[in-house]
């Protein structure tokens, strides 16, 4: 580039802006479409790549006709060029310009020919026929999901229901008030804005996926009396999969509008908040609650505080030594045990912050020494802290990026959760290893794991803390700051989570002047399924102008970072 010289910039710079969004009219503009038209962009942008051709008028209300749209479809996915097919037309005659399109568009399946083999050129586009041709040309056909539910709701049981549903979630048509209209017919500038949206990214529609969230919480039915439809996506229109009875309990995993994504049997499906109360935050009456449904258990202190369940699937390695190694105890009363099993003969018990000292650990299983002789210990149930060198060296520590894959989290002006979060847990990950830390990633690319899969992760290679990263957003600008929660509902260290939650805070707060949230009880999953110290951090709000600012900045990434490793630092330095 050094080489070029300054005229040949210019020229390069001034042609590339005449197809830039919000610049495409600079050389050249249709008479009768004004700038303050919705597609006043889209139509100009498509212009000037040759999709459509430059003329005085662009007739923006017109119907669009099948022969316009396969020749538009055909320049926009850059087969314009292609052999012309030889495909036989009732209608058209080889030579033409409609037929060199049409048959292009058939042979790379846009269209298809009619029954009498005719393929209609001069028949108004109706808008089924144009998303099947749109999402075939650019790929976006997305079969209905529970994380991609068919939000349209007169495309259930469409033979195109896939192709609308992937125009849908691809940001380029998401109907009116909820319905795709398909037989309705489609204009001129409706087309252009959907096949500008299709090539360039900065016109596409946002799409608001079903909600997903951390916090998880139990939901009773109360229907009077009647069963609830369970059903495959968030609308009437979704196929019912099951049938809760009245007064059962449910997980809800997530919330899309009025209604919630409950986990069954280890299956999900959607039902109306309607019909249902939060555990906890409301007390059903005598009508609502099933003489022989429970509800939520009531969680206490544990006196033995041993799991159980079976042992992480990954073996116990070789007992590793220790020295200088002391364990504090996190739970009222724990068990010691002759041998490392959960079911071998209690030979001690262990009292709340009482320290021993800690000869080896295999896997979940501290060994330590009584004057009676050796004992086991389960170490979730201890705090363990170096007497000499770094307080970090050897603990194992699970650092969690919050999403993934096909879950974004929170978005705004095109950055995502789920690349912010990545990138503080690998700069936690860096300074955690520097001090001698086993420091463990659930996620070290874009890959989407299930909430369960990340405690299960954490449980496998036998966590001591687990740190859990995410950005927040609301639906004013207006929220900003960081917060830093734990859970005391389920898990048994609920005091050691609001210490490492508190320490983490106060370093977000200092280190990079965020507004103080504080720290907060909450019952989000990947805190409450932990047995071990578990926080979920906030950073800021991704919706938030001066939290954004932040957020999106390489430096203040490693502030977050910095603050999380010394939030760590600073816990296991706590007595």
């Amino acid at each position: 580039m050094k080489t070029f010289k300054w005229a040949a910039v210019a020229l390069l710079f001034f042609a590339l802006v005449s197809i830039v969004p919000g610049h495409s009219s600079a050389q050249f503009k249709f008479s009768d479409i004004s700038p303050d038209k919705e597609y006043f962009d889209q139509v100009h942008y498509i212009a000037e790549l040759g999709i459509v051709n430059k003329a005085d008028k662009f007739n923006p209300g017109n119907n669009l006709t099948r022969a316009h749209a396969a020749k538009m479809l055909v320049i926009a996915s850059g087969n314009a060029d292609m052999p012309t097919p030889k495909v036989q037309f009732k209608d058209l005659k080889p030579g033409t310009e409609q037929y060199k399109f049409a048959s292009r568009a058939v042979e790379l399946g846009y269209f298809k020919k009619k029954a009498d083999g005719s393929f209609g050129p001069n028949e108004k586009l109706k808008r089924d026929e144009m998303g099947y041709a749109l999402s075939v040309a650019f790929n976006l056909s997305q079969s209905p999901t529970v994380d991609k539910p068919l939000m349209l709701t007169d495309m259930k049981d469409h033979p195109f229901a896939k192709e609308i549903n992937g125009l849908y979630y691809g940001g380029v048509s998401q109907g009116d008030a909820g319905r795709f209209l398909p037989k309705d017919y489609l204009t001129r500038s409706q087309f252009a804005l959907f096949v500008a949206r299709a090539l360039n990214d900065d016109y596409k529609l946002t799409v608001k996926l079903p909600e997903q969230t951390s916090r998880t919480y139990f939901a009773k039915v109360a229907t009077g009396g009647d069963n609830l439809n369970v059903r495959t996506h968030p609308a009437v229109t979704g196929d019912v999969v099951t049938r809760l009875k009245d007064g059962e309990i449910v997980e809800v995993i997530g919330q899309t509008g009025d209604w919630l994504l409950v986990l069954i049997d280890g299956a999900d499906g959607y039902i109306h908040s309607r019909y249902t109360v939060e555990v906890g935050t409301q007390a059903p009456s005598d009508d609502d609650v099933a003489t022989d449904e429970p509800d939520e258990p009531e969680v206490s202190e544990p006196e033995i505080t041993e799991p159980e369940v079976t042992e992480p699937e990954e073996e116990p390695n070789t007992p590793s030594p220790t020295t200088g190694l002391i364990g504090k105890v996190t739970t009222n009363v724990l068990n010691v045990r002759k041998s490392p099993d959960g079911t071998s003969a209690v030979v001690a018990k262990l009292s709340l912050n009482q320290k021993v000292n800690i000869e080896s650990i295999n896997g979940n299983w501290a060994k330590i020494n009584l004057q009676s002789g050796p004992g086991y210990v389960h170490k979730n149930y201890l705090k363990l802290i170096n007497q000499s060198g770094n307080v970090l060296k050897d603990r194992i520590i699970v650092i969690d990026a919050g999403h993934g894959g096909k879950d974004p989290g929170a978005t705004s002006n095109k950055l995502s959760e789920k690349t912010v979060v990545l990138k503080v847990a690998k700069l936690v990950e860096a300074k955690l290893k520097n001090a001698g830390a086993k420091v463990l990633l659930t996620r070290s690319d874009d890959t989407f794991l299930s909430l369960e899969q990340r405690t299960a992760y954490a449980k496998k290679h036998y966590a001591e803390t687990f740190v859990s990263i995410h950005v927040n957003a609301a639906g004013s600008s207006a929220a900003k700051g960081a917060e830093v929660f734990y859970d005391s509902s389920t898990n048994p260290n609920a005091k050691e989570s609001k210490l490492l939650a508190s320490k983490i805070q106060s370093n977000l707060v200092k280190n990079a002047n965020m507004s103080d949230r504080g720290v907060k009880d909450q019952r989000f999953y990947v805190i409450r399924n932990n047995n071990v110290a578990a926080v979920l951090v906030e950073l800021g709000f991704i919706t938030n102008p001066d939290d954004f600012k932040k957020l999106s900045s390489e430096q203040y990434m490693e502030l977050y970072a910095e603050a999380i490793y010394q939030g760590l630092v600073q816990y296991y330095a706590a007595p």
